[in-house]
């Protein structure tokens, strides 16, 4: 996986020294989306049909999908060539309560997990780059870790444009 052609987003458009920046300022983003000064704060817990999430859900996982390839990152840069388990995605946002948490806390804690994400990619070094991991997704892949972090800019992207477009606002 190197493209999402769906947004429009391709993995080679977005260099070493850019993602990190982009994965902080993206955090910023989904700031301004889910919290409370938005005017939308009571509707961002309600799914827009039952197999879709809610904002406040996508907004979850984001954190998590940030914070799991933080320490995804840090394994890279630890083990030779480790695997990762997968995330559990769907189990995780039953079992960790996603649509019961507040979105002003989710909203914080994004940005908070964009920044340590970021912060570790801004301090790796040259050859840290190239270093390899076996990422399970779409399937086994042998991947580097700049592999890792535009995948990583780009699911975070994807889940925000997916919000623009079904985030109820008060014009509707």
């Amino acid at each position: 996986m190197d493209r999402c052609d769906e947004w429009g987003f391709t993995y080679a458009d977005h260099g070493r020294s850019a993602v990190a920046r982009k994965i902080h300022d993206l955090g910023g983003r989904y700031e301004a989306m889910l919290s409370g000064g938005s005017g939308r704060g009571p509707r961002l817990d309600a799914r827009p049909s039952p197999d879709v999430w809610s904002p406040v859900e996508y907004g979850c996982h984001v954190r998590d999908v940030l914070l799991t390839q933080r320490e995804r990152l840090l394994l890279v840069l630890v083990e030779e060539e480790p695997t990762f388990t997968p995330m559990y995605r769907d189990q995780r946002a039953g079992l960790a309560r996603y649509r019961d948490e507040s979105h002003d806390h989710v909203a914080a804690e994004i940005v908070f997990a964009a920044d340590l994400l970021a912060w570790v990619f801004r301090g790796l070094a040259g050859a840290q780059w190239d270093r390899t991991c076996v990422y399970n997704y779409p399937e086994p892949s042998q991947r580097t870790i700049l592999w890792l972090a535009r995948h990583t800019l780009h699911e975070v992207t994807h889940h925000l444009l997916d919000l623009e477009r079904g985030v109820p606002t008060d014009d509707r």
